[in-house]
């Protein structure tokens, strides 16, 4: 089985593509989804899926529960299938809004697509990736990055990272990857930023409960 999470309006075939049912859209007026779901409440048995695939969604989760979604797919995923994560570059896409030889045109779309377009509750971009970072953080939870693909579209700048599952995580093993990567977002050692930290652990754990099948 392979997944097309987030599928929009782009049908693969080979795929069970799944979105939200259209009460969640706003401007989106018809579904070709095989599948409606809320995507973090999908769970799948552990080594049963071949592939996951998502384009432009998996900004919009917060850093912690994009971890645990990594920490989720990885468990889903066969030893040697497939994770493939497209999202806005955000290094290009940063200099164009900074730069003064941007017309106010280009630096307005540039920042819709750093921002997300916030006409309906989720169209917000919590994280900005860069070509690094994203398969940086993609090999934290056992893949191996084989291909990094740019692309631009009507002024927009995005990266299309795909990996391979090389690595089973232990659940323990998961939440302490999750920790040290969280951790690098703290601004200083401080009680503050540490019980900020406990939070977003928390939020870790309640999402991994959503989409970790039980072995």
């Amino acid at each position: 089985m392979k997944l097309h999470l987030g599928c929009g309006q782009r049908h693969f075939e080979g795929y069970v593509n799944i979105d939200y049912p259209l009460s969640e859209h706003s401007v989106q007026q018809t579904s070709i989804a095989d599948e409606y779901a809320n995507l973090l409440e999908l769970r799948y048995k552990p080594n049963s899926i071949e592939e996951v695939r998502l384009h432009h969604v998996f900004e919009h989760f917060p850093r912690a529960v994009a971890a645990a979604l990594l920490y989720s797919w990885s468990t889903w995923l066969k030893k040697g299938g497939t994770l493939r994560i497209e999202v806005p570059d955000f290094e290009k896409t940063g200099k164009v809004a900074l730069s003064r030889f941007s017309s106010k045109k280009a630096k307005a779309v540039a920042m819709r697509h750093i921002f997300g377009s916030q006409e309906a509750h989720w169209a917000v971009h919590f994280e900005g990736y860069t070509p690094a970072s994203l398969s940086n953080v993609m090999e934290l939870y056992g893949f191996k990055v084989s291909e990094v693909k740019k692309n631009s579209h009507l002024g927009t700048y995005n990266i299309d990272v795909i990996a391979t599952k090389v690595k089973d995580l232990s659940a323990a093993e998961a939440a302490s990857i999750t920790r040290n990567y969280l951790n690098g977002y703290l601004v200083a050692e401080v009680e503050s930023e540490k019980l900020m930290l406990d939070i977003w652990m928390s939020d870790y754990e309640k999402q991994v409960k959503n989409t970790v099948a039980l072995t």
